[in-house]
């Protein structure tokens, strides 16, 4: 099968994609800081579909420099930045590592198309294994925080399991970098692969956690600053990992990657001591409306 097979196939997928959301969904048009009975009423979905009915509506929402002005205001909240950061430090060498260890495999086990199809199994197993513990063990520290506490969470407790989610990624890393310089067996390579996904997943749970609790106001904002993180760090990681790892060698790239990856972890002690403090003294997120 050619190439551009492939890609006529995503093509396909993205446009079934396309007229599902055309043909079923609906506008998020309801605005939660007006009442009730000032709602505008709807009126025909083709109309909301173009924004018509948006735009006659316009006067109940924010002006467009006002809701500009909520992604900059978001970032401003130091703890917001640290948490974009540090997902920009680790979400990078997840993309560095999955987005290029089909040319390792290829060159040094001989892999064929099918085997790197097979071998890719390993990162969804990682990420739906991450998703889960992250999901029931987020709950689980939460209950026991609140144990321990008389009922009471602070947005920072949520960052507890990350102290889980770094160590998991940075010793994956170095040891993905010892496996293929070393020809270890592709099986070590594959498990690692996996834990390092499972330990992006975890992160990625407790940041949005910490930062949903801390500024609720600011959901969507903060949630688009994560997002930010991650397009930012998966972009640099694919320019530069081919580059790095020929030059430098598998371990000592790895092993660059692997302190950079420990080093963002102090990000979060410092969320975990001073986040509180620093919340308070920058207050909450003030939007136009």
């Amino acid at each position: 099968m050619k190439w551009p097979v492939a890609f006529w196939v995503f093509t396909a997928f993205t446009a079934l994609c396309w007229l599902l959301v055309v043909g079923f969904m609906d506008e998020t048009i309801y605005n939660r800081n007006i009442p009730r009975e000032r709602q505008p009423v709807p009126k025909s979905r083709l109309l909301r579909l173009v924004g018509v009915e948006q735009w006659r509506s316009r006067r109940t929402r924010q002006s467009f420099g006002q809701a500009i002005m909520r992604p900059i205001i978001a970032i401003s909240k130091l703890p917001v930045l640290l948490c974009t950061i540090y997902y920009f430090l680790n979400f990078a060498w997840i993309i560095g590592v999955n987005a290029t260890i089909s040319i390792w495999l290829t060159s040094i086990y001989k892999f064929t198309p099918y085997n790197l199809g097979m071998f890719y199994f390993a990162p969804i197993i990682g990420s739906l294994l991450g998703a889960g513990v992250g999901h029931w063990l987020h709950d689980l520290v939460g209950k026991l925080y609140m144990k321990r506490h008389n009922g009471v969470i602070t947005p920072e407790a949520r960052l507890l399991i990350i102290w889980l989610a770094s160590p998991l990624m940075a010793v994956s890393i170095l040891v993905l970098g010892f496996a293929l310089e070393r020809t270890w067996h592709y099986m070590a390579i594959a498990v690692f692969c996996a834990i390092q996904v499972a330990g992006i997943m975890i992160a990625t749970v407790a940041l949005n956690a910490y930062l949903l609790d801390a500024y609720p106001e600011g959901s969507g904002e903060v949630g688009a600053w994560i997002v930010v993180g991650r397009t930012l760090g998966g972009f640099m990681a694919t320019y530069i990992e081919i580059n790095w790892v020929t030059k430098s060698g598998l371990v000592n790239a790895f092993g660059a990657q692997t302190g950079i990856t420990a080093a963002a972890g102090l990000i979060i002690v410092v969320l975990g001591l001073f986040g509180q403090k620093i919340r308070q003294k920058q207050g909450r997120m003030t939007f136009a409306m």
